[in-house]
This record gives structure tokens, sequence and C-alpha cells, in this order.
């Protein structure tokens, strides 16, 4: 999965547009397009805004500084335009769909997420579908754990699944 650029001659509207939101973890990027998030990095400490680029100017941004302070927030995604836009098969999708549906402060196994998904026997895609997750948090591949307990990757950063489900309740 990849997100794709806006078609050549698309309207304004279809623009993809880069923002930032500002955490206590430091600030985190966020690009929209047509006013729905397509990608996101959680914040680092290390980043700044670029110059000219939108700081917490949108909903998003809000929905997830409150996220970052500790706040349950819920992500009004639209999930099915979401999975349409990327091109996602219809495995992804499905993969996906069931994501948005795991509850805040709740884990799943890979194994049931995929069978969730409507997929049981096929829960290593199910984790390469985690791994390519553009939406970490929106889309919450960080309440997907490993069948025997352990937490398992994220990203570049493995900490960072530890600190997002020690801030919802998750685990202590």
């Amino acid at each position: 999965m990849t997100t794709r650029a806006s078609a050549p001659g698309a309207s304004p509207g279809d623009a993809r547009r880069e923002t930032y939101y500002s955490t206590r973890f430091g600030v985190g990027r966020l690009e929209l397009l047509r006013g729905q998030p397509v990608a996101l990095e959680i914040p680092d400490r290390a980043r700044r805004a670029h110059a000219g680029a939108a700081l917490d100017d949108d909903p998003w941004c809000g929905l997830l500084t409150r996220y970052f302070d500790g706040e349950r927030v819920a992500f009004p995604l639209d999930v099915e335009a979401y999975v349409r836009q990327l091109g996602c098969t219809a495995f992804e999708a499905d993969v996906l769909r069931a994501l948005a549906r795991v509850p805040y402060g709740r884990t799943v196994s890979y194994r049931d997420l995929a069978r969730d998904a409507g997929h049981p026997a096929a829960w290593r895609a199910t984790g390469t579908v985690m791994a390519r997750n553009e939406l970490p948090v929106i889309l919450p591949c960080h309440r997907v754990t490993r069948s025997d307990g352990q937490l398992g990757n994220y990203g570049d950063d493995p900490s960072w699944k530890r600190r997002l489900l020690e801030l919802e309740g998750a685990i202590r």
C-alpha cells in the first residue's frame, strides 16, 4: 500500500496538504487529501514544522494533540474512502476495516485480527498490512500484538508501541 499523489489536472481541493501537530512528545506530521488523512508520522522531538507549513490548524491535528495528551479520542476516518483512495486489495481493505474496529485501550493478536477480517489463516499477511500502515494511531496498529502476548514490532521505534498502549491504559 502506498499513498498516491493527486491526479494531474485535479482540482485544488484534491491537492495534498501537509500539516503538523504539536504534542508533549514532539511534533508530528500529517498529510491530508481532500481534508482526510492519508499519511501520519508520530511525534518526534527533533522534528520542526517546515517553514510556511501549518501547525495545529486542522481538526485532525487537534484530535491527534488531544490523543497524545492522554484523552480518549475517536478518529472519524472514513475507512471505505481511505481504502479506495489507496487502491487496497480486498484483503488489505478487510484487514484495515477490522483494525479500525479495535477499541481504544484494547489489544488483539495478529491471529485474532486476521480472523476478524475474515481471513483466519492469514495472520502473517495481516502483520504485513500492519507494517505498511500509513496512518498509525488513527488506524491503531499499535493495538495489535503477538499471540504469545509480546508486543511485537512497531516501525522504526518499537518503544512507541509500548508508549501508546500505556497512554491508552491497555498495559501498565
